[in-house]
């Protein structure tokens, strides 16, 4: 059973990944800050494994972990919906089965929350390659995801996602006003919901050291892969679809007119610097052809000059030679 009242509730989805999953739920233990209540949600795998997991941990688990089996896959964000309307909590974490935080995650983010009126707080976060070998997981490399990102805005997102799950603690009130995490979508949930977040709230971030560890495998496919690299179509087709959505929204609330001259003036621009662009490639042709020009008389003036040359050598040789002859006895 979970706490009655824990201050953070940690969303886990998770389906057939053991070896993921099991490095998660330890990940998760390892926190500094312990006041939280895990649920794993078990989206259309298979069962046993994930109860034997959870089994290897209960004397460290205690009451503070709920496990959900769903017979058929219900989707990502259906697996997050029915986790977070089950467990009571002042704040949400999504912290999937592939990736990890740092000890101090937990921590640190309940603290900012606590301290300000931001809805939610995003930390700085770093990926970690890493590849499958058997029934081990070895690290590749790293590198700091988005570096140039130090505040969480709308602006930022409108244009891709910035922000990972594993890199986010939330108010849960944030659905009483927002609602929840679209079942519609496959993919692109996360974005999308903040999206509608970012409209209307403000989120912290906290800079430093990384915090959050978003774990890619690009060389796995299946359920090892990363949905965001192994089903990229889909990504990129959902991506359209909320955008499309968005803007007929707009449209319904305020019209084509702004967006029509909008269109028109971008596609001005673009057809000036296509035209500015031509004129820079006809500039260097000219420029190329003018040097290939010079090029072939400075080759013809360099052979000129080296058959001139070879005369004055062979005339002065001709010389010495009939000044020889004609001093003998």
């Amino acid at each position: 059973m979970n706490k009655a009242h824990p201050s953070v509730s940690i969303v886990m989805r998770t389906k057939d990944r053991g070896l993921l999953l099991a490095r998660a739920v330890k990940d998760v233990l390892a926190q500094s800050f312990q006041d939280w209540t895990l649920v794993i949600v078990n989206d259309g795998g298979s069962a046993a494994p994930v109860d034997k997991i959870v089994a290897e941990h209960s004397a460290e688990l205690g009451d503070r972990v709920q496990v959900m089996h769903h017979e058929e896959s219900a989707g990502m964000e259906a697996a997050a919906n029915r986790a977070i309307r089950s467990s009571a909590s002042d704040f949400i974490a999504i912290h999937d089965d592939d990736d990890t935080w740092h000890p101090e995650f937990l921590a640190r983010t309940v603290a900012h929350l606590k301290d300000s009126d931001d809805a939610g707080v995003a930390v700085r976060t770093e990926i970690i390659f890493e590849r499958v070998y058997g029934h081990h997981l070895q690290e590749v490399d790293r590198e700091v995801f988005e570096p140039g990102i130090t505040t969480v805005t709308l602006f930022d997102i409108l244009r891709v996602n910035r922000f990972v799950p594993i890199s986010i603690l939330y108010r849960r009130n944030l659905h009483d006003d927002v609602g929840y995490f679209d079942e519609d979508l496959a993919a692109v949930g996360d974005w999308e919901f903040l999206l509608r977040v970012l409209s209307a709230h403000t989120m912290g971030f906290i800079d430093g050291e990384p915090l959050a560890f978003w774990h890619q495998r690009r060389l796995e496919s299946g359920d090892l892969g990363n949905s965001v690299i192994a089903k990229d179509h889909e990504h990129q087709r959902l991506d359209l679809l909320v955008r499309e959505r968005h803007l007929k929204d707009y449209v319904r609330d305020n019209g084509l007119g702004a967006l029509l001259y909008l269109t028109k003036h971008e596609c001005r621009l673009a057809d000036h610097l296509h035209q500015r662009k031509n004129y820079a490639e006809e500039l260097l042709m000219q420029s190329l052809e003018q040097n290939r020009q010079m090029s072939e008389r400075l080759q013809r003036l360099e052979e000129a000059v080296s058959d001139a040359s070879l005369v004055s050598l062979l005339r002065r040789r001709y010389r010495r030679l009939k000044d020889r002859l004609s001093v003998r006895p």
